[in-house]
């Protein structure tokens, strides 16, 4: 009996401790699965009329922007120009072009002013013109047995200040602002890296001296990394910036 009563007892002690341990689990019951907290997203930061650039860009010319499209997210946009009193503004072309929002926003950080889209006209002034025709020469004359021949060539070697924007992703278009100094109508524009084939700039918008746009097709298999951009004038004189422009993998594609 005294064997049976103590075996009570352990037995007793065993099932106090397994309910004590029961009454110490966490009680807190599992948030319910999809409760998310929704996800808000800020809507564009610009409107149209709005005109704008980088924080080291020109104000002229400067980008107008045009509209915005939320089904793919990019605004339309067009180069604007100020007059000659300093106000804005006018176009050169009635082209427009088409930049994703994050892009836009992100390298076109300064607000100038806003405009009436509809109220600025698309002409070709002629102080533009005028700019078009200047250029250095250098006369070169060579004497010889035969006579004198007096040649004449252009001696403007391009120089780039800046490139908005400066980033692309593998596998798109991207449209950039080239400004600097020296540029000639009818220049070439190509990205550069060593080991790698260049990428031509399929289309180049020629504005002023100081202002080109070019489009750069860069495929899926565009090497990651910086890339030098390189201008190049009709007389086969360049300027170049070295690792520069940085190409970045297509999230698309992984």
């Amino acid at each position: 009996m005294e064997r049976s009563a103590k075996i009570m007892v352990i037995f007793s002690i065993f099932l106090i401790i397994g309910v004590s341990m029961t009454g110490c689990s966490d009680d807190t019951e599992p948030a319910p699965s999809g409760t998310a907290a929704p996800v808000t997203t800020a809507g564009p930061l610009y409107t149209a009329g709005d005109i704008v650039r980088s924080a080291s860009g020109s104000e002229s010319p400067a980008w107008m922007v045009i509209s915005y499209d939320p089904a793919s997210d990019s605004y339309s946009r067009a180069l604007i120009y100020k007059n000659t009193d300093g106000s804005y503004g006018y176009r050169t072309s009635p082209n427009t072009e088409l930049s994703k929002r994050a892009a836009m926003e992100k390298v076109f950080t300064v607000k100038i002013t806003t405009v009436t889209v509809g109220s600025v006209p698309t002409a070709a002034p002629t102080t533009v013109t005028t700019i078009a025709t200047l250029a250095t020469t250098k006369i070169t004359t060579t004497t010889s047995a035969s006579g004198t021949t007096t040649t004449t060539a252009s001696t403007a070697r391009p120089s780039i200040k800046a490139m908005v924007p400066e980033e692309g992703e593998a596998g798109t278009a991207v449209v950039t602002e080239i400004t600097g100094s020296d540029f000639v109508s009818d220049l070439k524009a190509e990205l550069r890296h060593s080991g790698e084939k260049s990428v031509k700039a399929t289309k180049v918008s020629w504005y002023s001296s100081s202002s080109v746009t070019c489009t750069f097709e860069l495929s899926n298999t565009t090497k990651v990394g910086t890339w030098d951009i390189v201008v190049t004038n009709p007389n086969g004189l360049s300027g170049e910036y070295t690792n520069y422009f940085t190409v970045h993998g297509n999230k698309s594609a992984t």
